[in-house]
């Protein structure tokens, strides 16, 4: 049965946790989840939280990082932030109509907006919410962010950019490239984005999901810091590169010129299995240009390099 679910709780954990529990026992009828953070960073399944993140900036302003199961970046959430997610079967499933219903929410708002490059919405050119997919065997998601009044000035600077983004948009601030719908339309909040779903989506049963309903098995997973740190080690070099599917960054420490440890994270939405490249490159000598020649051998060879 196509439903709405709204999620009354703010603790990132419990909402990715809940979000990922629908998505694996979606149904070939599309739901809607739709959810707020209290003010936290959400990094992708394969990235290095030591080097998304500013961790002394997070743990002074009482900012909560969170890795969630699917790939792609790091991306700020805060109760300025609206987050919605279509889910369904993936037979049935169509980017195309998920991103005219969000088109259509927005038009209820008077936001008149246009999709650009993989997974931006766009007001005149500047961001306002940004999309991603995931899928894992038949089930599918469709999801992403509404900034209505989120704190640029926190985000800016929970978030550590990376070098070759750096190098390809300048030195160009956040602010200058993203807008707040506030910005656009001062009576605009978060609420009413809400609503703007609700209406659009047209559906009669709306479901609220909390902590006292509702125990997605994953919370604690999410909470755990071997789930959050294990895949991060500290590191002494990082190496970066862009693929088409995405910006791979390398993370090593070196003593005596060996690597002693190593760690791949992308950015990219699929998910890749880098363990077996990674102790392929254990105790070797550190030579960036033979570790990149390494990474790729192993992508052509064990990996849809594509």
């Amino acid at each position: 049965m196509k439903k709405i679910v709204i999620s009354e709780e703010f603790d990132p954990c419990f909402n990715i946790a809940a979000e990922h529990q629908l998505f694996l026992t979606s149904e070939e009828d599309l739901h809607l989840l739709l959810w707020q953070n209290d003010s936290s960073v959400i990094i992708g399944r394969n990235q290095n939280l030591y080097a998304e993140c500013d961790l002394n900036y997070l743990r002074e302003h009482d900012i909560k990082a969170v890795r969630r199961f699917s790939g792609g970046g790091a991306v700020y959430h805060d109760k300025g932030n609206v987050n919605f997610t279509f889910i369904t079967k993936e037979a049935t499933a169509s980017q195309d109509h998920f991103i005219k219903l969000i088109q259509s929410a927005m038009q209820r708002l008077g936001i008149d907006c246009e999709f650009s490059g993989r997974n931006d919405l766009l007001f005149k050119n500047r961001k306002f919410s940004g999309h991603a997919y995931y899928t894992d065997g038949d089930n599918y998601m469709y999801h992403g962010t509404v900034l209505v009044n989120v704190n640029f000035e926190q985000l800016e600077k929970a978030l550590t950019p990376s070098k070759i983004k750096l190098e390809s948009k300048g030195v160009e601030s956040v602010r200058s490239r993203v807008i707040n719908l506030s910005e656009i339309n001062s009576e605009i909040t978060a609420q009413s984005v809400i609503q703007a779903f609700i209406e659009t989506f047209e559906c009669n049963y709306i479901e609220t999901i909390n902590k006292m309903n509702f125990q997605p098995p994953l919370e604690k997973i999410l909470s755990s810091d071997n789930w959050m740190y294990a895949q991060s080690p500290k590191f002494d070099v990082e190496l970066e590169r862009r693929y088409s599917f995405g910006t791979m960054s390398v993370s090593i420490s070196i003593a005596d010129n060996l690597i002693q440890n190593v760690k791949i994270n992308t950015d990219s939405l699929k998910l890749y299995d880098f363990n077996a490249c990674e102790k392929e490159l254990y105790h070797t000598r550190f030579n960036e240009q033979e570790i990149w020649d390494h990474i790729e051998g192993y992508l052509s060879n064990h990996l849809d390099f594509s």
